[in-house]
């Protein structure tokens, strides 16, 4: 029987800046290959080759994507073996014999051609650093307008309400479980804002569990809350939990699994709107809970206009620092000795346990 590929964003534009959750996989893992040479789209093909044949041997496994460039993996985690292979500027080995090993693949790069390409490869890198900033900054602008439109929806929230609403969730879905076990906590990427706009990977996330809550509500109701407190009463049941972090704010979680009970929560208002579509699909409903005759509608539109205006002008410089990067990586990978690349692979493809 063959494994099963679950799929996630390998990192996320924030209004806090880029956040990823690599040096907290990489402490899951027990082997971690570290591959380091040019930004380049040919990893993947690597990356893909190790995965399908992995899940050949029924491995599951996570693939891990970077949202400015549609299908390109950053790594890939084995589950069974806690393996991961990883391509990530951010983070090195740290555990040097002990299952940390480096990947480097600058050999299989002809030395003249990155000498001739180089000079047009630094222009467009200096050029395209500036881009990225101004889409981080258009996100950093974007999150203090969304707090101040959270700020006018808080005073109108139930809190007795909303906190009762989670007694009864957790009763109804913990139960008496109680597990004698410390239970493991995990953290991973859904979302980002990509070239297209916010995407996720719920779909594929979900795809297996069982049973999928769905929280409709307004910002400021509570919904990260709600889940984070959520995770944390299933960790009081020795249940397994994996925060599913929000791809806009660094702080907000934008659901949570239940491994042991096959079961999510997630946050289904805009950007990420979600309907029950099958059996084992609930609603929780924020919105019997927020006293609407108190909000202030017209200043809520213009909040509301406001973010969306600073979400579009970012997604607009990030499409532009996607593409300088596409420009770039083509650039790299033009300058790759084929015949090494086919030795590089290979080697990889032994490493599979």
């Amino acid at each position: 029987m063959n494994g099963v590929i679950t799929h996630y964003m390998g990192r996320s534009y924030t209004g806090q800046g880029v956040k990823n959750f690599y040096k907290e996989i990489i402490q899951e893992a027990n082997k971690v290959y570290f591959f380091k040479g040019p930004t380049t789209y040919r990893l993947t093909e690597i990356f893909k080759e190790i995965g399908y044949n992995a899940v050949r041997r029924g491995k599951n496994m996570e693939w891990f994507y970077d949202p400015m460039h549609e299908d390109l993996l950053e790594g890939l985690y084995i589950n069974e073996t806690k393996t991961l292979y990883l391509q990530a500027d951010t983070v090195d080995p740290i555990y040097y014999g002990a299952g940390h090993e480096w990947v480097p693949y600058y050999e299989a790069y002809n030395d003249r051609k990155l000498h001739d390409i180089g000079p047009i490869v630094k222009e467009k890198q200096i050029t395209n650093d500036v881009w990225l900033s101004k889409g981080l900054q258009a996100l950093s602008r974007a999150k203090k307008i969304h707090d101040e439109w959270e700020l006018l929806i808080q005073g109108a929230i139930n809190w007795d309400g909303i906190n009762a609403l989670l007694e009864e969730r957790t009763k109804k879905s913990i139960g008496n479980i109680q597990l004698q076990k410390n239970p493991k906590v995990t953290h991973r990427l859904m979302g980002s804002l990509t070239p297209l706009g916010a995407k996720d990977t719920l779909e594929s996330i979900s795809k297996n569990l069982k049973n999928r809550l769905y929280i409709k509500g307004l910002p400021g109701s509570g919904k990260s809350s709600f889940m984070k407190n959520f995770g944390e009463e299933a960790k009081l049941h020795g249940l397994d939990v994996r925060y599913i972090w929000c791809g806009l704010d660094a702080n907000s979680v934008d659901g949570i699994v239940i491994p042991e009970l096959q079961l999510c929560v997630v946050d289904a208002t805009s950007p990420h709107v979600y309907e029950p579509e099958r059996n084992g699909d609930e609603i929780i409903d924020f919105f019997p809970h927020i006293n609407q005759t108190m909000l202030n509608e017209d200043k809520i539109v213009e909040v509301r206009n406001d973010y969306a205006s600073e979400m579009e002008l970012a997604q607009d410089y990030l499409c532009t620092y996607s593409g300088e990067s596409k420009m770039i990586k083509m650039l790299y990978d033009s300058a790759i000795e084929e015949e090494k690349w086919r030795e590089l692979q290979e080697k990889m493809l032994e490493t599979i346990r």
